[in-house]
Parts: structure tokens; C-alpha cells; sequence
């Protein structure tokens, strides 16, 4: 699999857009195009072949051709065939990356450079960390079964057909489908990694639970996994969404509640029982996560029983 890759501070540039409507045999035309080109399938299947990689595409499945690249049909569609198009342009810097390279991108937050064709400019851009920036589009993929992508693209063509007040209504309304499309590739990736990593992680995260009171470091929790530190950082994060040392806090904190309210020890004691050896470190950690000082805490919900 490849994925284009692209900054997508400017919009995407719409060149021309369509519905092909066919209810005979049909084979996509042999061509190489310098335009980039999306197909969204919405019945039948669509047979097409792009730079020797073949393609079956059904309903509710899309493709990117990838401008200057050879692309064609190697065998006809039987029964009726629909499909969504849009050829356009890219305003901006953009790369096609293999599927490692993204993963590489993705985990090691590694800089990479996205290059213009003919190698005209080269800029260095740092993806790992802000993947907002970029519009990252699978060659080929399922839409997602809430149709939103398809009734985006339905938006576009309304758009690139009708008089309007700017012109530029198309190119955002392309920009947003490709942002729709991130944003469900992300999501998959994400779950897939969670997946991956789930039984690792919850393992630490159980180990954390029972031993919230001791006092160790995330060097001492990998060590105890056989991890590299920040490797674990970074996959406890990735499935949980929260960063290793802050779960730990949190859970810490979570049992300084139950002691500040059932039972008459000091603010340093309970520090000292959930595993801090600093008594203001605790009131800042405490502050920081429930937006309180432990003192107020304790006042405000003295009457109210936690069941954990």
C-alpha cells in the first residue's frame, strides 16, 4: 500500500468532477494523466490497474490515481456500474510513502522530506507530531458506513456544477473530503494499534493498579516489561491516549481521594501511602488532575461516600 502525503495548509485544487452512470460493459481507458484523481465506487466494480497493481473496487471502496502515473482498466464491468470522480491538483508540497515509511512516521515522529515533482524543492516537515497538518490518503480504502464522504462528494459535485459566489467552494469542499478520509484512516490505524498492543499494555497498566504506592520510575516499570523506556512511553500513549507518568499520577491521585475522605490522615500521610515523598509535590500533582487542593477536597465532599 502507498499513501499520499501533503501539507494541507492550502486547499486541494479542483480541476473537473463527475458521476459515470454505465449499465453496459465498461473498461477505464489507458492513460497517463497530470492530474491526481479520486474515485469513490457506489455500485457494480470498478476493474482498474495502476502502475501494475491491480484493483478491484466495489461499492463504497476508493482509489487515488496519482498524477503522471500510468493507470488503466484490465477487465470490463458487467451489470451496472456507478462511480463518483474529481480530478485535481495539489497546492503544495507532497510525497507517496510506502506503508512502512508511515509507520516510521507515525511511531518515531521522524522528520521526512516531502518533495515537488522532478525534485524541484525539497522542505523538511515534521509529521510524527502534527498530523494535523497534512492530508494522508491511502491508494486504496473503504469508505466509512456513516456516508459522510459520500455525501461530501455529492456536496462537490452540487458545487463544481452550480454558479457560485467564489470559486473556491469546490477546492474546499475537496479538501474536506480528503480530510474526511484522514481522519478515517487515522481512526483505523489507531484501533489497529490499540489492538496490537492491548494485552501489553494492559498487563502494565494492572501491574501500575497494585503497586501505585511504591516508588519506582518509568525506567523501573520497562525494565520489569523488558522495554526500552521510550518505546513504552510512546505505545502507552498511543493506546491509552494519556502519557505513561501522567496514568500514573492519576491513579495515584485517584487513591488519595479514597484516603481523604475515609480517614482522619494528614495531607502528608496520604502523599506519603500513594507514593510521593514530597508533600507539595502531591498538592501541585492534586491540583494539577482535579483542578483542587487536597484540602478543599476533602472539605467539599466530606459527606459524600466513594465506592471504588
Amino acid at each position: 500500500m502507498r499513501y499520499l502525503v501533503c501539507n494541507n495548509k492550502k486547499p486541494l485544487v479542483h480541476v473537473s468532477s463527475g458521476q459515470l452512470l454505465n449499465k453496459e460493459a465498461f473498461i477505464h481507458p489507458k492513460r497517463k494523466i497530470d492530474t491526481w484523481v479520486i474515485i469513490i465506487c457506489t455500485k457494480g466494480i470498478l476493474y482498474i490497474t495502476q502502475d501494475e497493481r491491480s484493483y478491484q473496487l466495489t461499492e463504497n471502496q476508493y482509489i487515488i490515481l496519482f498524477a503522471g502515473h500510468e493507470h488503466y482498466g484490465f477487465k470490463e464491468s458487467s451489470g451496472e456500474l456507478s462511480y463518483y470522480w474529481c480530478h485535481f491538483q495539489i497546492n503544495g508540497s507532497h510525497r507517496i510513502v510506502k506503508k512502512e515509511d508511515l509507520i516510521r512516521i507515525f511511531d518515531a515522529k521522524h522528520t521526512v522530506s516531502f518533495t515537488y515533482p522532478r525534485d524541484e524543492l525539497k522542505t523538511g516537515i515534521d509529521m510524527g507530531k502534527h498530523f494535523s497538518g497534512y492530508y494522508i490518503l491511502p491508494e486504496y480504502g473503504d469508505i466509512s458506513s456513516n456516508g459522510r464522504a459520500v455525501l461530501i462528494f455529492r456536496l462537490l459535485l452540487d458545487l463544481a456544477r452550480k454558479d457560485r459566489y467564489s470559486d473556491m467552494l469546490p477546492n474546499y469542499s475537496l479538501s474536506l473530503l480528503a480530510m474526511e478520509i484522514t481522519q478515517e484512516f487515522i481512526e483505523t490505524y489507531s484501533k489497529k494499534s490499540k489492538r496490537e498492543l492491548k494485552p501489553k499494555i494492559e498487563r502494565i497498566i494492572e501491574w501500575i493498579r497494585v503497586n501505585y504506592a511504591r516508588r519506582y520510575s518509568m525506567d523501573d516499570i520497562a525494565r520489569n516489561f523488558s522495554y526500552n523506556a521510550d518505546y513504552l512511553s510512546t505505545a502507552f500513549r498511543r493506546y491509552t491516549g494519556i502519557p505513561l507518568k501522567k496514568y500514573i499520577r492519576i491513579v495515584q491521585i485517584d487513591h488519595a481521594k479514597i484516603l481523604l475522605l475515609n480517614s482522619t490522615d494528614s495531607i502528608k500521610e496520604v502523599a506519603f501511602k500513594v507514593g510521593f515523598e514530597d508533600e507539595k509535590l502531591f498538592m501541585k500533582q492534586f491540583k494539577q488532575i482535579v483542578d483542587i487542593t487536597p484540602t478543599t477536597f476533602r472539605h467539599a465532599f466530606s459527606h459524600t461516600k466513594i465506592v471504588k
